[in-house]
């Protein structure tokens, strides 16, 4: 038996719109979808991708990605 495989990945919320960003032709896009959103290794990189798209805020969540599925988890 295999063990399972998780990797922990970071996904952005506009705090205004509550939409996630999501990549979209090399460019950013929004969806309301939580597993649509881009994943992010690590948080300065999710937060430095979020302070140029999202002006009035936003969060990181922390999501742990496991055999092609995320389970969100807050990030503290």
């Amino acid at each position: 038996m295999q063990a399972h495989k998780a990797e922990i990945k970071f996904i952005v919320q506009d705090k205004e719109s509550a939409l996630f960003l999501m990549p979209v032709e090399g460019d950013v896009g929004f969806t309301p979808w939580a597993h649509e959103a881009g994943r992010f290794d690590g948080v300065a990189e999710a937060s430095d991708t979020a302070a140029l798209n999202c002006h009035e805020g936003f969060f990181v969540t922390q999501v742990v990605c496991s055999d092609g599925s995320s389970e969100q988890r807050s990030a503290d």
